[in-house]
C-alpha cells in the first residue's frame, strides 16, 4: 500500500500544481475583465456626460433664439401699437 501511495504522491502533486495554475489563471482572468468592464463603463459614462452637455448647450443656445425671436416681436407690436394710442388720445 505504502508503494502504491509513494507512486500516485507524484501524480497527485502534479494534479494539485496544475489546478493551482488553472484557477490562479481564471482568477487573473477574471480580474482582467473586471478591470475592462470598469474601464468601458467609465468611457461610456463620459461619453454620456459630453452628449448631455452638448444637449444643454444646444437647448440654452435655441433659448436664447427663442428669446431674441420674441424680444423683437414684442417690439415690433409696441411699435405698431403706439400711433393707435396716441390717435386715441
Amino acid at each position: 500500500m505504502e508503494r502504491t501511495l509513494a507512486a500516485t504522491a507524484g501524480s497527485a502533486a502534479m494534479t494539485r500544481d496544475r489546478a493551482t495554475e488553472l484557477l490562479d489563471e481564471v482568477a487573473r482572468r477574471g480580474r482582467e475583465a473586471g478591470e475592462a468592464v470598469s474601464r468601458r463603463g467609465q468611457e461610456a459614462g463620459a461619453g454620456l456626460a459630453r452628449r448631455g452637455q452638448d444637449a444643454r448647450d444646444e437647448l440654452a443656445r435655441r433659448v436664447e433664439s427663442l428669446e431674441r425671436r420674441l424680444a423683437s416681436i414684442e417690439a415690433a407690436i409696441r411699435r405698431e401699437s403706439k400711433p393707435e394710442s396716441e390717435d386715441e388720445t
